[in-house]
């Protein structure tokens, strides 16, 4: 898993170069910025509620404006500043650990009871999950693991990851469809989609 740290790294890095013509930015320090970051990863879900762990680390998929399926994912960090961090995050594929997927944005930590700061769900993570042209199995329903590498503006940095289950909404065959491994993007979804489970245990379309 070194690599795949060291690919999301780089991706920060291409991502997040500064103007020094800016202003000196707000200081929002959460713990102590001489300790090493810490971090843990939260989903959310359509009402922006935190997800509740399970056996199996079930997320849910959801619709965003500009359609696909993504989930909703944030950090709780400590000994790093809260002020607009710079937060990557990446959908990996736990058999051959490629990375299907990054998204980057502005998160900010707000600080809890408990010390840490917690992204605000305005500013989490919107990863999209598919559909995915390099996908070789399904996308819902199989465990994949989601990445993530908070860092501030003073080279403060925490990276974790976790392994989840993408879960399509109850009865939403429209989700199932798109998520599947042989989806193609513009092809029509049938109005009811019947998933086939095959010998490998992956699910394929049949329309």
């Amino acid at each position: 898993m070194m690599r795949l740290f060291s690919l999301i790294l780089f991706a920060v890095t291409m991502f997040g170069c500064g103007d020094d013509g800016e202003p000196e930015p707000k200081r929002c320090p959460i713990g102590d910025l001489a300790a090493p970051a810490e971090a843990e990863l939260f989903f959310l879900d359509a009402n922006n509620q935190l997800v509740a762990p399970t056996a199996t680390g079930e997320v849910p998929l959801m619709i965003p404006p500009q359609g696909g399926w993504i989930v909703l994912v944030g950090v709780r960090a400590r000994n790093i500043d809260g002020c607009s961090p710079t937060l990557t995050t990446a959908l990996v594929d736990t058999d051959d650990g490629q990375i299907l997927k990054i998204d980057q944005r502005q998160t900010e930590l707000e600080l809890d009871a408990s010390g840490w700061g917690m992204s605000r769900a305005s500013t989490v993570g919107n990863l999209q999950v598919c559909p995915q042209l390099t996908a070789t199995r399904d996308l819902y329903g199989q465990p994949y693991v989601v990445s993530a590498v908070v860092e501030d503006a003073d080279g403060n940095k925490a990276t974790t990851q976790m392994t989840v289950t993408p879960t399509c909404p109850p009865g939403e065959s429209r989700c199932q469809c798109e998520c599947a491994r042989d989806y193609v993007v513009g092809d029509e979804c049938p109005a009811t989609y019947q998933p086939t489970v095959m010998p490998s245990g992956d699910v394929s379309r049949r329309l």
